[in-house]
């Protein structure tokens, strides 16, 4: 409908060598599974990518989105993120720490870069009631996994678990060149906290965003050192504050659910063709 084909090519094998004809090839980056298990391949990557070649979302752009430290950069600007705490690496006192600092012994622990709860643990710091806290982990058990995992001595976040992740689930704006596009509603199924579809997560579609949904996101968005052709902002409900809260701006290669787009997914078609060299 749109003239286009497309290829499928493993990320670390691209870009492909073609003849001068293919002089309007896009590489779409959305299907970057696994980035997150090599971070060094994928960052070095990045940088080496050719700069007459048009790569979506842009190399800087990734690059910028890889760590999720850029979450920082959103509370500076004065935009409601999942509080959290930087570490480089997790022991008991950490965890301790960070429970008096949140005020919560109710944690969630993640690498810096993730993806698809990739490696994140649910946290009971103190005499918390672990058959009520879904899938959740003593501290004693949660150092012992992250050590077996590798990566007690890594760069790593702590978030106070938002139990609004049972009730109202994660919200989900998606926008193509800075424009919605659709929404959804991602909910956990019983006796877990993790919303992805391959755990067991249930998607729904949103008929109409909430007017403080897409003031978050559409400000969240100014924060991005560029418009992304692709995004997907991450938010849930603070249960301390009432307010949604971003929990991540996903550029990389989230799952845009364009099945539950009312055109589904001509918008994101057409934005990528619009894009006519690289930023």
């Amino acid at each position: 409908m749109l003239g286009a084909h497309t290829i499928a090519t493993p990320w670390f094998t691209a870009p492909l060598a073609f003849d001068s004809s293919w002089t309007s090839i896009r590489y779409i980056v959305n299907l970057a599974w696994g980035y997150h298990t090599v971070p060094d391949r994928w960052e070095a990557w990045l940088r080496a990518w050719p700069k007459d070649v048009i790569l979506i979302n842009s190399p800087s752009l990734l690059l910028w989105n890889t760590r999720k430290t850029y979450l920082k950069e959103l509370e500076k600007a004065g935009i409601p993120i999942v509080p959290t705490l930087y570490v480089e690496e997790i022991d008991e006192k950490t965890l301790v720490d960070a429970a008096a600092h949140f005020a919560t012994g109710d944690l969630i622990v993640k690498p810096q870069i993730s993806a698809s709860s990739f490696n994140m643990l649910h946290v009971l710091v103190g005499s918390l009631d672990f058959a009520t806290s879904p899938r959740s982990l003593s501290v004693t058990a949660a150092v012992e996994e992250l050590t077996r995992l590798g990566i007690a001595h890594s760069a790593m976040m702590i978030q106070p678990f938002m139990s609004n992740i049972i009730r109202e689930g994660e919200l989900s704006v998606l926008m193509f060149d800075g424009q919605l596009s659709h929404a959804v509603r991602k909910n956990a199924s019983p006796g877990d906290y993790r919303i992805q579809e391959e755990l067991g997560g249930i998607i729904t579609a949103m008929d109409q965003p909430s007017t403080e949904m897409l003031e978050l996101a559409h400000t969240s968005l100014a924060i991005c050192p560029e418009t992304p052709t692709y995004v997907r902002v991450d938010m849930i409900r603070n249960h301390l504050t009432g307010r949604l809260c971003v929990i991540e701006l996903e550029v990389i290669e989230p799952d845009l659910y364009l099945k539950y787009a009312a055109d589904g997914g001509m918008t994101f078609a057409r934005a990528i063709l619009q894009v006519h060299s690289q930023n």
